[in-house]
């Protein structure tokens, strides 16, 4: 093997080191861009040209986040994109973590922090593995094109988005996103390789579910608490529902793959001495191939119609900002790589 090819000592260590100083940079979509802003000088420092695509959004607008993209090679030849997104879910409660969600503890093997798997870890290789081509090749016949998105860990994926809008990727031969899907997957039936994955790397994730999310509205009648038969509760309603969904098994046969209900968050109550005649409950539904908004909505209908629950109940879909933003389920076509 040509000794080129090779990585140095000191390259096995920098997706490390690189992957520590980006979880310690708090990069939830209400913190800012620091960590793109880290990158950006990172990679300019190294003598790579970077480009930052803004992401204009009429619906949402507590975020300044940018793309940053970052391409080396001449275009002449095969052209590959490594794909990443630098912003994370919020770390709440930080006192309930075993460690410090930034502080990048190593551990065992294992690097403990907000974004180490999903995915700092992933974009510190991409990083890294640019540069390893960029300091081996002064002429590359093909293109290499690093691009960390923003907004995977935000509603509508804007950054991925925007990043399809702007760039043609057909004529790519290959793009490799390094997301720990084979992790987050594991256990779980897929459809497209119609098994059920017990491997954790290396797999190939070809498709995904889509989901939907919805806001139900419970409508009851208030009463006093100490004589509450001429009200409806509509926590109790609520409660009904939430326990059915999640208890929901119409997906139990595992060749239609995973449609599970989730609860993401509850809204009403009366804190006096009342029965509470409003509540409101966010749902998320993931959904499989041959599925779609207009079926799920049957279901819960259907579920309620069931539960014969006495408060008036309305089901609103979560808009996405534009249609192409919706979360279908898919599964790529077959290619020879897989």
């Amino acid at each position: 093997m040509n000794k080129q090819t090779c990585l140095t000592r000191e390259e096995e260590q920098e997706p490390i080191t690189l992957t520590k100083e980006l979880i310690k940079i708090p990069s939830s979509v209400k913190e800012g861009k620091a960590t793109y802003t880290y990158v950006d000088h990172y990679l300019r420092e190294k003598k790579v040209e970077v480009q930052h695509q803004t992401i204009p959004s009429s619906s949402i607008n507590y975020y300044d986040f940018p793309n940053l993209y970052a391409k080396i090679g001449n275009g002449k030849g095969p052209k590959i994109m490594l794909n990443g997104h630098l912003d994370t879910v919020s770390a709440e409660w930080p006192e309930r973590w075993c460690h410090p969600p930034f502080s990048a503890i190593e551990e065992n093997g294992k690097i403990y922090g907000r974004g180490a798997a999903d995915m700092k870890a992933g974009c510190a290789v991409a990083i890294l593995s640019l540069l390893a081509v960029q300091k081996r090749k002064k002429e590359i016949n093909g293109e290499l094109f690093l691009s960390c998105v923003f907004g995977e860990e935000a509603p509508f994926s804007l950054g991925t988005d925007m990043l399809l809008r702007e760039f043609d990727l057909f004529d790519y031969q290959l793009v490799i996103i390094l997301k720990p899907s084979p992790l987050l997957t594991l256990n779980d039936y897929c459809c497209f390789h119609r098994r059920v994955h017990k491997s954790r790397f290396p797999v190939a994730i070809v498709g995904a579910e889509g989901r939907v999310v919805f806001e139900i509205e419970f409508h009851g009648k208030a009463a006093h608490a100490s004589h509450p038969t001429p009200g409806v509760n509509a926590l109790h309603d609520a409660a009904q529902l939430i326990t059915e969904l999640a208890r929901f098994n119409v997906y139990s046969n595992i060749t239609r793959g995973r449609g599970d209900y989730v609860i993401l968050n509850i809204d009403g109550g009366d804190p006096t001495f009342t029965v509470p005649d409003y509540c409101q409950i966010l749902v998320n539904r993931q959904m499989v191939l041959g599925e779609n908004v207009k079926s799920v909505i049957r279901e819960i209908k259907k579920i309620i119609r069931e539960l014969r629950l006495k408060s008036k109940i309305t089901i609103y879909q979560r808009q996405s900002p534009d249609p192409a933003l919706e979360y279908r389920p898919y599964v790529s076509k077959k290619q020879s790589l897989y």
